[in-house]
């Protein structure tokens, strides 16, 4: 298959070189020539960092995570505007960007071309799409976006829309996946890169357009790709049934708070992958909850003790701050729960015996009491087990001797 690639300063037929530079001097008097690499002079101050030397793969934490998450969001916001897919935000393109970003500031240059200073001179380590290539082989297509000296991601975003080649490659219909570096300090304060690209075989599922959060279950779904049928899963659940492919829906996640994650497995003939995603659910589902879940009674016939006289309970919403309002739904008949209704969170329930009811022969009795949500669709269960004795053992004591 043949591979494009797309960076550089103009358009050739065949093979799309179209990554800019963009800069701005943004309050901070940097004047910088857009279009071409950034010569400036050295500052010894930055001999105590950590170079990068030639263009091998280096994992590169965040300096701002959110950041960078931001620019991928206002990606997908603005693809989304002019109806294009929103792009998968995957890791080797993250630390290529990064990594980019890192070294343009360490060893104080601007260009897409990679570099080294030697004895104070930058001299060239390796070319944009072998930099790229070292984090994401096997593409079809790729590209890159460079800015220094914006202060935001709003403002590197509006920079880059502000130029044709930036903007056009944030529109890009043939990229599906996208990474995205920043590093604070240097001559510029700020360095941004956008790595894009395009594997072979590989199909993204993006979630509420890569957002990182949600508040709510339901959120929109993408696949890239032209397959007859799918399935869809939550977290680890079951696989549902098939159904004819969509390229774009509506799906509920699983309503419990933290990350959640849809699978697609997707078929075409004797073609099947599974592509998958995961976002951060910050809300969940009503959950009816009493604590403990067990409790135990013990009924002595000849003296009619009862053991313990009561047991309290706690009833909570354990899956969000929705107040919900309960009531006892069926009981054993010698079971009394006071109160017998009331609302999240109540930590004073208490569960006794109802004497009248007690069975009058020795054994063990189980029973089952429910609590039924009024205002939502949820239940909590206690499981109550009653054990009722002639008597209770008589117990011994003997005195303890010390030689």
């Amino acid at each position: 298959m043949t591979q494009w690639v797309r960076y550089g300063a103009k358009n050739v037929i065949g093979a799309v070189w179209l990554v800019l530079l963009s800069l701005t001097s943004h309050a901070l008097d940097v004047d910088v020539v857009i279009g071409e690499p950034v010569s400036i002079q050295y500052d010894a101050s930055t001999a105590a960092r950590p170079l990068f030397s030639g263009c091998s793969p280096i994992t590169v934490p965040p300096a701002n995570a959110d950041f960078e998450q931001q620019v991928v969001e206002q990606v997908n916001d603005h693809r989304a505007s002019i109806g294009r897919p929103r792009l998968k935000r995957v890791a080797s393109l993250d630390l290529a960007a990064r990594y980019h970003a890192h070294d343009m500031r360490d060893d104080d240059y601007f260009a897409h071309t990679s570099y080294d200073r030697v004895n104070g001179q930058l001299v060239v380590a390796c070319s944009t799409r072998q930099r790229i290539e070292g984090f994401y082989p096997n593409w079809n297509w790729i590209g890159e976006n460079i800015a220094a000296g914006y202060f935001t991601p709003s403002e590197v975003m509006e920079g880059w829309l502000d130029s044709p080649g930036h903007r056009s490659n944030i529109e890009f219909a043939e990229f599906w996946e996208i990474g995205v570096g920043y590093a604070a300090g240097g001559s510029y304060y700020h360095y941004w890169v956008q790595n894009f690209g395009r594997r072979q075989d590989v199909y993204p599922l993006v979630i509420q357009r890569e957002y990182s959060r949600t508040a709510t279950p339901t959120v929109s779904v993408f696949i890239y790709g032209n397959w007859q049928q799918m399935r869809l899963r939550n977290d680890d659940g079951p696989w549902g049934t098939w159904q004819p492919f969509s390229n774009s829906f509506t799906w509920t996640l699983n309503w419990i708070q933290g990350v959640r994650q849809v699978c697609a497995e997707l078929q075409s003939g004797s073609q099947t992958t599974t592509s998958c995603d995961t976002i951060e659910l910050t809300t969940g589902g009503p959950v009816l909850s009493a604590q403990p879940a067990q409790v135990n009674f013990v009924y002595v016939l000849a003296t009619g003790q009862r053991f313990p006289q009561s047991a309290p309970l706690l009833v909570t919403n354990a899956g969000s701050n929705q107040a919900l309002n309960w009531q006892v739904g069926t009981s054993p008949p010698w079971l009394t729960v006071t109160p017998s209704s009331g609302s999240t969170p109540y930590p004073n329930v208490q569960l006794s015996l109802q004497m009248s009811q007690v069975p009058s022969a020795p054994g063990s009795y189980t029973g089952t009491l429910k609590l039924n949500a009024t205002n939502a669709s949820t239940t909590a269960t206690v499981n109550v087990r009653l054990r009722v004795v002639n008597s209770l053992p008589h117990h011994r004591f003997m005195p303890a001797v010390r030689r």
